[in-house]
């Protein structure tokens, strides 16, 4: 609950601008309770930053059991593609961005960015049956597009089905051969 309304304070109103009290208003709870369990705004960042990475572990928890390989790494497109769609996202990418270069916002971030890669780079090598590390630099290049159309998100909606079909067109030029879905 207070996280919920932490992240929709900043994405509404930027990192600089939201306070403790807009969001402990938007929460519907105490200053005390707030600040027991979150400090500082920092903390609520990093809380809500927190959240999102669990979030993706789960997700990439899901799709792992529900697929594997090339298909995983589409249906793990087809997942960011529809988390560029909640309102909150840009809102919210543009608060972290106000305090991206802090070392606790970028240790969180880099966490993330490490499950992505473990995940994709996992699934290239079931895809390809080559070495880890190649695969390594293939996961990262899709990572780089999934940023890129993350990036692009601020400025306007991504079309539908966009972006799983650029990562398609990535895996082809690959040479990563997949049943088309």
């Amino acid at each position: 609950m207070i996280l919920d309304a932490a992240a929709a304070e900043f994405a509404a109103s930027g990192y600089a601008a939201a306070t403790t009290a807009s969001i402990y208003r938007r929460a519907g709870v105490s200053s005390g309770t707030l600040f027991h369990y979150f400090p500082t705004k920092l903390d609520l960042l990093l809380g809500v930053l927190e959240l999102g990475r669990a979030e993706t572990v789960r997700a990439l928890a899901e799709i792992a059991e529900a697929a594997a390989g090339t298909d995983a790494v589409l249906a793990y497109a087809a997942h960011v593609e529809a988390e560029l769609a909640d309102e909150l996202y840009p809102g919210l990418v543009r608060a972290i961005g106000d305090v991206e270069r802090l070392e606790p916002v970028r240790a969180a971030l880099a966490a993330e960015t490490a499950a992505i890669d473990d995940f994709l780079a996992r699934n290239l090598v079931r895809a390809l049956d080559e070495d880890p590390a190649t695969c390594a630099g293939q996961a990262r290049a899709i990572r780089w597009l999934l940023d890129g159309a993350a990036a692009d998100a601020l400025a306007a909606p991504v079309p539908p089905g966009s972006l799983v079909d650029a990562v398609r067109a990535l895996l082809d030029g690959m040479g990563v051969l997949r049943p088309r879905s």
